[in-house]
C-alpha cells in the first residue's frame, strides 16, 4: 500500500518550440519553492541550453513565469543546473558550461544527417562531434534572483571536468560542498578507458573559491561508473550519499550505491551496492525526522519513485512506492538518423509508435528533484515527454504527503 496520500500533478513550464528538463528545487527561508531547469535550443536533449528560474509562492500549484539565468550564445550552452541558498539570502546556481568549437573552419563536406538544421543556428549535426564541456561554474544573486553575477568557475583539479546535477549543500559552519562526477585524464563525460568517479567540492568563503575535498567514490579497474551523487545530512551529522552506476563497457544501469562521512565528508566508507533500481536521486530529511529519497524509474512502467528511510542509512526497496508512472510518449517516434555514428537525438522526430522497452531517447525522464514546505507538503518536480505529434520535454511537479 503505498504511504502516499492528496496526490496532486501541476505542470511547473511547457515551451511550444524546445525541450525542457533536469530541474532542481530548494525551500528558501521565506517559504518559496524555487525552481532551476535547463531549455534546450533545440526540441530534444542536447546539453547545449541555458538555465531557467522560476517560484512558487503556494507549494507548487502555481509558477511564475520563468526567467534566465545564464542565457546561450552562439558559441555556449549551459545546462545540468541546481540551486542552493546561502545564510545571508544570496542565491547561488551551479551548473555545466560547454561551448562549440565548430565554426572556425568549414567543413570540405556536407554533414551525415541533415538535421538538426535552424535558420538560426545553422547545421548543428557537427557539434556533437566538437561540443566540449568548459566546466562547472556558480552565479550569485543577491536580490532573489533579478540580477546574476558574471561565471564564477569551480575549481575541479585534478579532474579534467565536472558534471552537476544538483545544488551545493550548505554545512553547520557555513562551508559548502557541491557534488560532481568526472574524470581525471578524459575531457567528456566517458570514455577513453576511463570510469567516472563522483567527488566533492567545497568552498569556505560563499562559492568565490572552490578546491577539490575528497572523492565519493571511484573503481580503479574501470568497469564503474559513479555518477550524479545525492548527498543528505542526518540528525547526528554524518552524511549519506547515493549514486547512480553504470558498468563498462555495456554502459548498462545497475543498482544505486551508498556511502557514509562520519566527518563532514572528507573522508567516505567504499561504496555499498543497495538493492534499489534507478537514478538519479535526491534525498532530503523530513520534518518528522524520517528521510525521504527519490529517483527517476527508465525502464516500463517508467516514471518517479521513492522510498523513505527511519534512519537515512537503512533503504529497502521493499519501501518503494511511485510518485508518477510514464512519461514516455506514446504515439511518436524517432526516424532512423543518417548515419549510425550520429547521436539518436539527431534524427528527424515523426509520426509513429514507441516501443517501450526499446524507448531510444525518449527514455530520458525523471531526474526528480524534491523539497518539504513549511505546512509538511512535498513536492516532487521531474521532466518527462508531451504525447505531442512532435513530443516535447516539459517540467511538472507532484504534490503529496506521507
Amino acid at each position: 500500500m503505498s504511504p502516499i496520500k492528496n496526490v496532486e500533478h501541476h505542470v511547473i513550464f511547457k515551451h511550444n518550440e524546445h525541450c525542457v528538463n533536469q530541474i532542481a528545487t530548494r525551500t528558501l527561508k521565506n517559504g518559496d519553492l524555487v525552481a532551476v531547469f535547463n531549455e534546450e535550443r533545440f526540441p530534444y536533449h542536447h546539453d547545449s541550453g541555458q538555465t531557467l528560474l522560476t517560484r512558487s509562492k503556494d507549494g507548487g500549484k502555481t509558477w511564475s513565469e520563468p526567467t534566465v539565468v545564464l542565457p546561450w550564445t552562439a558559441t555556449q550552452g549551459n545546462w545540468d543546473c541546481g540551486i542552493c541558498e546561502l545564510e545571508d539570502g544570496t542565491l547561488l546556481v551551479n551548473m555545466t558550461i560547454t561551448g562549440f568549437f565548430k565554426r572556425g573552419v568549414k567543413p570540405e563536406q556536407p554533414s551525415w544527417s541533415s538535421h538538426p538544421h535552424t535558420k538560426e543556428w545553422g547545421d548543428w549535426t557537427w557539434a556533437y562531434k566538437t561540443q566540449a564541456w568548459l566546466g562547472t561554474y556558480v552565479v550569485k544573486s543577491t536580490d532573489g534572483g533579478k540580477s546574476w553575477s558574471d561565471p564564477v568557475p569551480v575549481n575541479v583539479r585534478p579532474l579534467k571536468h565536472g558534471g552537476c546535477r544538483l545544488g551545493s549543500w550548505l554545512l553547520p559552519n557555513g562551508s559548502l560542498l557541491m557534488g560532481l562526477y568526472g574524470r581525471i585524464h578524459g575531457y567528456e563525460e566517458e570514455g577513453e578507458g576511463e570510469s567516472t568517479r563522483s567527488a566533492l567540492m567545497r568552498s569556505d568563503d560563499g562559492g568565490e573559491n572552490w578546491e577539490y575535498y575528497s572523492t565519493l567514490a571511484y573503481d580503479p579497474a574501470n568497469i564503474i561508473d559513479y555518477e550524479e551523487p545525492g548527498l543528505l545530512r542526518l540528525k547526528d551529522g554524518r552524511l549519506v550519499c547515493f549514486m547512480r552506476t553504470h558498468v563498462n563497457p555495456s554502459g548498462d544501469a545497475k543498482n544505486m550505491v551508498m556511502t557514509i562521512s562520519e566527518d563532514d565528508g572528507f573522508s567516505w566508507t567504499p561504496p555499498k551496492w543497495t538493492n534499489i533500481w534507478g537514478y538519479p536521486p535526491e534525498l532530503i530529511a523530513l520534518q518528522d525526522g524520517r528521510y525521504l529519497m527519490v529517483y527517476g524509474y527508465r525502464r516500463p512502467p517508467y516514471g518517479v519513485r521513492a522510498i523513505i528511510s527511519d534512519d537515512g542509512v537503512t533503504w529497502d526497496k521493499k519501501n518503494e512506492f511511485v510518485i508518477r508512472e510514464g512519461g514516455v510518449p506514446g504515439a511518436t517516434a524517432t526516424e532512423t538518423p543518417g548515419s549510425s555514428r550520429m547521436s539518436p537525438a539527431s534524427g528527424k522526430i515523426a509520426g509513429g509508435g514507441v516501443d517501450w522497452n526499446n524507448p531510444g531517447v525518449y527514455q530520458h525522464i525523471g531526474y526528480p528533484s524534491v523539497a518539504q514546505m513549511p505546512d509538511g507538503t512535498i513536492v516532487c518536480s521531474f521532466h518527462e515527454w508531451s504525447d505531442d505529434p512532435k513530443p516535447l520535454q516539459y517540467v511538472r511537479c507532484t504534490r503529496f504527503r506521507v
